[in-house]
C-alpha cells in the first residue's frame, strides 16, 4: 500500500522520481525502490512526505482511505471567558430588562 501511495502522489505532483528525490535528499533509485515495495523510507522522512504530499502518514501506510485528517476544534469557556463576567450588577440588571422587553416584544414568554 505505501509504495502505491506514494508513487500515486507523486505523479499527483508531476513530478519524476529523480525530482521527488532531489526534494529528500535521495536517489532516484531509492524512490524507485519506494514504490516497487523493496525499500521502505525511514519515519522521520515517511513524515517529511506526508507533509509534502499534503497527507497524513496514516493515509500513506494505508491505515485510512482519507487523504487528510480532519481536525475537530473543541472550544473550552471557562468561567473568566465570559465577557459580562466584568460588568457591575447595576449593568447585568439593565441586561435583564432589555431582554424580557425583547421577550413582550416578540411575544415570547420569560423563562
Amino acid at each position: 500500500m505505501l509504495h502505491e501511495r506514494i508513487k500515486v502522489e507523486r505523479i499527483k505532483k508531476g513530478l519524476s522520481q529523480r525530482e521527488l528525490g532531489d526534494h529528500f535528499n535521495v536517489t532516484q533509485q531509492a524512490i524507485g525502490s519506494w514504490e516497487t515495495g523493496k525499500a521502505i523510507p525511514d519515519a522521520i522522512t515517511l513524515s517529511k512526505l506526508a507533509d509534502f504530499f499534503v497527507v497524513t502518514t496514516d493515509y500513506l501506510l494505508g491505515r485510512t482511505n482519507k487523504p487528510k485528517e480532519v481536525k475537530k476544534e473543541t472550544i473550552t469557556v471557562h468561567p473568566n471567558d465570559d465577557p459580562m463576567s466584568d460588568l457591575p450588577p447595576e449593568a447585568l440588571e439593565r441586561i435583564e430588562e432589555f431582554k424580557e422587553l425583547m421577550r413582550l416584544k416578540y411575544n415570547k414568554k420569560s423563562t
